[in-house]
């Protein structure tokens, strides 16, 4: 219920409209974590692939006789994409990105439970125990934002069409957010 101007009644719905807020901004960070720990996971996969691939031309190149051109591109071609996993070590990016995003989804789970529980109409009032859940929602999300590696625009991007497309909805309308403004 709003009263004039659209502004909440009550404290309540105060502290409701900014957990809702905050479970919206948790869900999109979120998932522009998993989308970018998806992108370094494919990236290891290919570098490996690639590397892999290079260094069995490379080896079959030489035992075959072929040109020395032949051996010594596919050898460096598999030397630089094994150092680029070596040195860049897309597997350890991916685990920092999926990690936060696990934080994250764990953290929206609480501020959910929070909104649908603790808030719940049939709940006494608590002002002060709200304010506490707020607030401490808050900081674990400042924390997790200040652990975790910065997303990008792609990130969002790709978090937004699985978004959009439903990947994410359960069923229940709250679930599936709406794209931030």
């Amino acid at each position: 219920m709003t009263g004039n101007g659209g502004t909440p009644d009550s404290f309540r719905e105060q502290v409701a409209a900014e957990l809702r807020a905050m479970e919206e901004d948790i869900f999109w960070t979120e998932k522009a974590h998993f989308a970018t720990a998806t992108t370094y996971a494919r990236l290891h996969l290919w570098l490996g692939i690639i590397a892999t691939v290079a260094a069995a031309v490379a080896a079959a190149s030489v035992i075959g006789d072929a040109a020395p051109a032949v051996s010594g591109s596919a050898a460096v071609v598999s030397a630089i994409a094994s150092a680029i996993v070596t040195f860049l070590k897309p597997q350890d990016t991916e685990q920092k990105y999926r990690t936060a995003g696990r934080r994250l989804g764990a953290l929206r789970v609480k501020v959910r439970q929070a909104l649908d529980l603790d808030l719940h109409p049939s709940q006494p009032e608590q002002a002060d125990t709200w304010r506490v859940l707020a607030r401490t929602f808050a900081e674990e999300k400042a924390t997790i934002d200040s652990d975790a590696p910065g997303t990008s625009n792609r990130a969002y991007r790709l978090a937004r069409e699985k978004i959009e497309a439903g990947h994410f909805n359960h069923g229940d309308p709250r679930h599936a957010p709406r794209r931030p403004s």
